[in-house]
């Protein structure tokens, strides 16, 4: 990639000004979280509280001073612990050598093992630090432009008058990143829009998500819509990822008449309102074979519905971490989630898509996703 870096070949090699130094490449300390500085606080607090006992109970062990020091390296980095290591140290010089200026044995052995100490942690939280390969800043760039990709991949077009659209993902325990991520396009009148769920949840599946969607978004609008899934499917085979499966829905809407396709790939395929009859029906299409285990899948192992939206209908993709738990059959959950649908989607179409994941049964604990799409 360009960006890899080798680790350093040990402490000898650069010296231990590299606390003050990774100022440069880490965030700014008054960007730490307030925990961070909590923490700090607390070992600060300890060590001083320490130096008092001493002066009560001068017969204690001088070890009492490593469980704060360990706690400054597994708890802080960068600046903050070197502070937090610097006081602590300080500390102990207060008690071991100002009480006993004769520098007896215990007093000596007891400095270095809380040296030693202190180096240790020190050495293994740049080993922690740089074990990605890449710095700080780097990291922090990749970051935000990943989440920037998202959200552009993530926003739905514009769609002309008579169609209102609404859409919302949302990652489980309110993460970054997810498994889930749903595209859009409009070309040439054509509506195409695809839910996809990546295994895993959270960020470990984000990037995944991110490069999947990328692709995705190539072909939407560029394919026939019997042609999608497959395609998608060569492409994850393609990539080899390690258990790198996925689930998909795909449905291509015809903005003049309201004739739709929808494709399912393993995936719970989507609902739709009728507004003649006032009623909600599961779209009942044979799910296709999951995308990105079995190579050379054509149009016949990803069998499409075809039907119409007239004017009041609706249309709502969704991902299974809005309609699956474990205590719940997904019946039941699709059931739970029309409800809320039904409720949520008539006071107003703008955000219903994010009030249907927030009433999910599964909670933060899963990736939603929901797609909302309405004939006026």
């Amino acid at each position: 990639m360009g960006i890899e870096q080798s680790l350093s070949p040990g402490l000898s090699s650069r010296p231990m000004r590299w606390l003050l130094r990774r100022q440069r490449t880490a965030a700014p300390t008054f960007d730490l979280p307030r925990s961070a500085w909590i923490i700090t606080a607390a070992i600060v607090t300890i060590a001083t509280f320490l130096v008092l006992l001493f002066e009560v109970r001068p017969d204690y062990s001088y070890g009492l001073f490593l469980p704060p020091v360990l706690a400054s390296g597994l708890m802080l980095s960068g600046r903050l612990m070197g502070v937090a290591l610097a006081y602590c140290c300080l500390a102990f010089v207060l008690v071991a050598f100002i009480r006993t200026p004769d520098l007896t044995e215990r007093a000596a052995t007891s400095a270095i093992a809380i040296g030693v100490t202190a180096a240790i942690v020190a050495a293994l939280d740049r080993t922690w630090t740089r074990s990605s390969g890449i710095s700080h800043q780097v990291a922090a760039t990749l970051l935000t432009d990943l989440r920037q990709r998202h959200e552009v991949q993530t926003h739905m077009p514009d769609l002309p008058p008579g169609w209102s659209l609404d859409s919302a993902v949302m990652p489980a325990h309110d993460e970054a990143f997810c498994g889930d991520v749903v595209v859009g396009c409009e070309v040439s009148g054509v509506f195409n829009a695809a839910v996809l769920d990546v295994s895993g949840k959270g960020s470990t599946a984000g990037s995944r998500a991110v490069l999947l969607g990328g692709a995705v978004s190539g072909l939407l609008g560029a394919l026939e819509p019997s042609r999608v899934l497959p395609a998608i499917n060569d492409y994850l085979v393609r990539q080899g990822w390690t258990d790198g499966f996925a689930t998909a829905t795909h449905v291509a809407v015809d903005l003049a008449d309201g004739a739709f396709s929808l494709g399912s790939a393993g995936h719970p395929a989507a609902v739709q309102f009728h507004a003649g009859t006032g009623r909600w029906e599961a779209m009942t299409t044979e799910a296709g074979v999951v995308l990105g285990i079995i190579d050379h899948l054509t149009e016949r192992d990803y069998p499409r519905v075809r039907g119409q939206l007239l004017p009041g209908d609706i249309l709502v993709l969704f991902s299974d971490g809005v309609v699956e738990h474990k205590d719940v059959d997904i019946s039941q959950g699709i059931d739970r989630m029309l409800g809320h649908a039904e409720r949520e989607i008539s006071s107003s179409i703008v955000g219903s898509a994010k009030r249907i994941c927030q009433t999910a049964r599964a909670g933060e604990t899963d990736d939603r996703t929901v797609v909302v799409l309405r004939r006026n």
